[in-house]
């Protein structure tokens, strides 16, 4: 169950990059994601934010599964999924809606990168 909560909420977050890459190009209905930070540059990071996304998320969402489906506690799952979100949302605020922030950013990597970091070793220590 914790994968699935994750996998949705990363699903969610990816919706709304997505939906601010689409408002950046011009797109119709989007307007009202056009607020702060904008223009050429706005875009280039909007996109990376959500490319950068799409190539961490998946990765997890299968060490996770792979984790719960090992009978790994419900505490360390949260522990790792909810470390991992906060990473992805701090990073995407960061990239996606702001000029620059240095402690978002590289909050949000530290975040993203741990947990990727624990439960790979935790899936180590059950071989």
């Amino acid at each position: 169950m914790a994968t699935t909560l994750y996998g949705a909420l990363l699903g969610l977050w990816l919706v709304v990059l997505s939906f601010r890459v689409i408002a950046l190009r011009g797109g119709p209905g989007l307007g009202w994601l056009k607020f702060g930070y904008t223009g050429e540059q706005a875009l280039t990071r909007s996109i990376r934010a959500q490319g950068n996304l799409i190539e961490y998320a998946p990765m997890f969402l299968i060490l996770m599964f792979i984790a719960e489906s090992g009978g790994i506690s419900s505490f360390s799952l949260h522990y790792y999924g909810g470390t991992f979100l906060l990473g992805r949302l701090m990073h995407g605020i960061c990239m996606g809606f702001m000029e620059k922030s240095v402690v978002l950013r590289s909050g949000g990597t530290i975040l993203t990168l741990l947990p990727l970091l624990g439960i790979s070793v935790l899936l180590l220590l059950q071989l």
